[in-house]
């Protein structure tokens, strides 16, 4: 697994879906990304792409043909190149090829960049249209963090705190689809207990914050993860019901709504590139320890 390491921080990756599998503090050697654990979730930190989330039927159209996609896409069961790795940055490549275009129709480059700086890692997805016609597509993250991070310490010993007060109103769920209707969690909220009940039906989703920013603290230390993903119209926040982590998931697409299949281009939140052009986004993971 190649690795990069500053004073503060190390991590780790790995060329299968150019995944994030660590992230280690030198102070106490503590690793803040989750192990991956197959008996809860077998993985640290997917790349969501194509799709974000579940298709109808996994299934979804070009033009009225009808194509298959997983839930989540391909791109984070796939072998990337890595194409670049310096002292605080590594960066890796996928290129479609014949087995791509079978379940997605178009030619593209998706690179996957990571650079360190102090306690922060900057995650950066690059999109490129290689195609002659537009592609629709969606990209996300799905990063998970243990918790709780140390010993004698229960889940709902840790909150989440909002940068502004939000009005928390979560795009509801029917089994993988969104059911067409919104919860309110609470009005200014700043601090978000974290409970077993918040997920009693799968994520919670929420669309356009005040501010794109999210840290995880506990109520007796001062260890702390901050994801900041400015731009991003979605974030997920996720965890099975007896799971030792809490995903905290950035996305530019959602899942599909109850109903017929869709043509790509009209999904919510699809993006659409232009014949060689490129779409960036950018999201960050601050730790910090005792």
């Amino acid at each position: 697994m190649p690795n990069i390491e500053n004073e503060f921080i190390k991590i780790t990756t790995k060329s299968q879906g150019a995944e994030l599998t660590g992230i280690f503090t030198k102070k106490d050697n503590l690793n803040y990304l989750w192990n991956a654990d197959p008996a809860y979730w077998g993985r640290h930190a997917p790349v969501l792409f194509p799709n974000v989330g579940k298709l109808i039927d996994n299934q979804y159209k070009v033009d009225n043909k009808v194509y298959e996609l997983s839930q989540h896409g391909f791109a984070r069961d796939m072998d990337f190149q890595l194409t670049e790795m310096k002292e605080d940055y590594i960066n890796y490549e996928l290129i479609s090829s014949e087995h791509t275009l079978l379940k997605y129709p178009f030619q593209f480059s998706l690179n996957i960049n990571y650079k360190i700086k102090n306690n922060t890692v900057f995650i950066n997805y690059v999109v490129t249209n290689n195609d002659q016609k537009s592609m629709p597509f969606s990209i996300g993250a799905h990063p998970a963090f243990n918790i709780p991070l140390k010993e004698d310490e229960t889940f709902e010993d840790y909150y989440l705190q909002f940068e502004e007060e939000e009005k928390l109103e979560t795009i509801k769920l029917e089994g993988p689809y969104r059911s067409g209707k919104r919860e309110l969690i609470g009005q200014n909220i700043k601090n978000l207990p974290l409970t077993r009940e918040l997920f009693k039906d799968d994520a919670l989703i929420f669309e356009k914050l005040n501010k794109n920013e999210l840290t995880i603290r506990s109520k007796y230390h001062s260890n702390t993860i901050k994801v900041q993903f400015e731009g991003f119209p979605y974030v997920g926040i996720w965890t099975t019901q007896t799971a030792p982590f809490l995903c905290i998931e950035p996305w530019y697409g959602i899942a599909d709504e109850i109903g017929p299949v869709k043509e790509m281009k009209n999904r919510l939140g699809i993006q659409i590139l232009n014949p060689n052009e490129t779409f960036t986004c950018t999201y960050s993971i601050t730790v910090e320890s005792d």
